[in-house]
C-alpha cells in the first residue's frame, strides 16, 4: 500500500469515527432516542386560534405562586420552570420547542395570563437555544419557544398585543455547552413580565 492509499484510508476512519461522534455523542441522533425526540411542529394561523372559550376564575392568585425549585439535572429530558430574579424560566428538552404536560407551568401561564388581562401589562417572551446547530436553526429554535408560550397566553385570553416576543438563538448562553446539563440550560423561554 502506498502513502497516499494510507493517508486516504486514515483520513476516511476519522472522519468517520468524528461524524458518529457528533451525530451519535453530541446530536444524540441515533437509535431509538432519536427516533422518539423528533417531534413535528405544525403552524396554526393566528386568526383561527379560538381566545373565546378560555376560562376565567374570579379569583386571580399571586404570579409567583408556582414553585420555586431548582431545576434538577436528572429531569433534563422534561421541561422544567424556575424562578431567577425577575423572570420566570422555562427549560426545554433538546429539540423541544413546546411546553408539554406540565402542572406547574400550566398553573404559572394560568395565573399570568389572568393578571395580564386584568392589569393590560405587557409581557416579553424570550426564545434561547444551544450551540448545537448553526445560527438560523438556533435562532429558529428560540423564538418557537416563544411563540410556542406566547400562543398558550393568547388561549387564555391575553391579547396578542400586549405580548412581545423575541429570540437570542445560541447568543446569550447562562451555562456551558460543552456539558448535556449545560446545553439543557441554553434551552429556555424567559418570560419577562412589564417589558
Amino acid at each position: 500500500m502506498n502513502s497516499k492509499s494510507l493517508v486516504f484510508a486514515v483520513f476516511a476512519i476519522w472522519s468517520v469515527l468524528c461524524w458518529r461522534w457528533y451525530v451519535c455523542g453530541l446530536m444524540n441522533a441515533c437509535g431509538d432516542d432519536a427516533r422518539a425526540s423528533i417531534e413535528e411542529v405544525v403552524a396554526v394561523p393566528y386568526d383561527r386560534i379560538d381566545t373565546s372559550s378560555a376560562a376565567q376564575t374570579p379569583e386571580i392568585q399571586p404570579l409567583n405562586s408556582a414553585p420555586n425549585r431548582p431545576v434538577s439535572p436528572s429531569n433534563m429530558y422534561e421541561v422544567q420552570m424556575e424562578e431567577v430574579e425577575d423572570r420566570m424560566v422555562i427549560y426545554f428538552p433538546y429539540k423541544s420547542t413546546r411546553k408539554e404536560d406540565n402542572d406547574a407551568i400550566d398553573s404559572y401561564l394560568t395565573n399570568l395570563a389572568q393578571i395580564l388581562v386584568s392589569s393590560g401589562q405587557n409581557v416579553t417572551i424570550t426564545g434561547h437555544a444551544d450551540f448545537v446547530g448553526g445560527p438560523a436553526v438556533n435562532y429558529n429554535f428560540g423564538i418557537r419557544r416563544a411563540y410556542g408560550i406566547r400562543d398558550i397566553l393568547i388561549k387564555k385570553g391575553v391579547p396578542k398585543s400586549q405580548i412581545r416576543c423575541k429570540s437570542f438563538g445560541d447568543r446569550k448562553p447562562v451555562a456551558t455547552n460543552d456539558t448535556p446539563y449545560g446545553r439543557y440550560l441554553n434551552r429556555r423561554a424567559e418570560i419577562r413580565v412589564g417589558d
